[in-house]
């Protein structure tokens, strides 16, 4: 519970998962890791974040009218399924004394030796056991090397040969293997401010805006998104179309120190109808696509040198793109003058709920 307050705070100041308690843990673990387990590992961040970042970008079709604007605040929640909750870990080699040539060693396959590879992800539980590992798995990780590799022996000659050794003490000559924690909460919550002004021709720009604000010593974050929306139905041949549609671009990118970069885009076709005066509900619903992208850039630190890790001081630098793609989203807004109230669901690559609530001149 406290690392969820903890988390729950720093995205309401749109830090989300960077400057809390949790997220220095999260920071620490990722910097442990080499590339291909660090994708797996926040992986689901990049695919959950733009998800945060690409919701509550409107609440009806209908766009301002010339200088007509909101300011409004919008919160998402998106929760992270299960399968996007654990990952399985690549082992290392690990190179032990060879049994059969004294003084010299044998690299073993890390995936061999570690049988249960299962690992948290970001969104992950945030108390783990290190990895475990069998006397009956290093067997398998000798007999891969010398019967199926290196085909020193046949399996017989194996078999006997295996009756004579100790697997105990070969499985005490294995490192220790820590295994990474995650956050311990399924879901990214996420609050952001919005401005949108009326253009001609039925056009509307937005912009969401972040200062750069210090969340510790050594780390800063901040974020811009830009988005135009323009109406559709007036250029249709059909006299009093009943309903507003409209299309919307945004972009926007966030910078969380020298740690993570991401950018996000979304395109969206939408429709709503305004039912009320003064006092009014709109429905809408909007269909479209989306996608992230997650720069991930920091050093290893390994000072203990720990064998099992990359080696301290290794740079490590990548680029991810999230699993964001098609979108529907439902929603309806309550309006009362100069106010208005918004929620609405979405349907992605993952689940999410939004809120809004803001104040309106049309």
């Amino acid at each position: 519970m406290k690392r969820f307050i903890s988390l729950f705070i720093t995205a309401v100041l749109l830090l989300a998962v960077v400057g809390t308690a949790s997220a220095v843990d999260f920071q620490e673990e990722l910097k442990k890791m080499a590339t291909e387990n660090a994708k797996g590992y926040i992986g689901p961040f990049s695919t959950a974040f733009g998800t945060a970042m690409n919701s509550g970008l409107y609440h009806t079709a209908k766009p301002h009218g010339m200088l007509g604007f909101d300011i409004s605040f919008k919160f998402a929640v998106v929760t992270v399924p299960d399968d996007a909750q654990t990952f399985d870990f690549l082992m290392p080699t690990v190179s032990v004394p060879d049994p059969l040539n004294p003084g010299q060693t044998i690299d073993l396959d890390g995936n061999i030796l570690f049988p249960d590879r299962e690992n948290p992800t970001v969104f992950g539980e945030d108390e783990v056991d290190p990895f475990s590992i069998t006397a009956e798995s290093v067997r398998a990780a000798f007999e891969y090397v010398l019967v199926d590799i290196d085909s020193i022996m046949t399996q017989d000659e194996f078999n006997l040969w295996a009756t004579g050794i100790n697997w105990d003490d070969q499985l005490n000559a294995i490192p220790t293997m820590p295994r990474f924690p995650g956050i311990g909460f399924n879901a990214l919550p996420l609050f952001m401010p919005q401005v949108s002004v009326g253009l001609i021709k039925k056009t509307e720009v937005m912009l969401r805006f972040m200062p750069k604000v210090k969340l510790n010593d050594d780390i800063d974050a901040g974020f811009i998104g830009i988005g135009i929306k323009h109406n559709l139905d007036q250029w249709l041949p059909i006299p009093l179309f009943p309903i507003d549609i409209s299309a919307q671009y945004v972009w926007q990118s966030l910078t969380i120190g020298d740690l993570l970069k991401s950018g996000h885009s979304s395109f969206t076709v939408m429709a709503s109808k305004k039912i009320g005066i003064g006092v009014s509900i709109t429905p809408y619903i909007g269909m479209g696509f989306e996608s992230s992208t997650l720069d991930v850039s920091y050093t290893i630190e390994n000072p203990s040198n720990n064998p099992m890790l990359p080696a301290d001081g290794t740079e490590i630098d990548f680029s991810l793109d999230g699993d964001n793609s098609f979108r529907m989203t439902g929603g309806v807004r309550f309006g009362l003058p100069f106010i208005t109230l918004n929620a609405d669901y979405s349907i992605g690559e993952y689940k999410t709920y939004s809120l809004g609530f803001g104040f309106s001149l049309r």
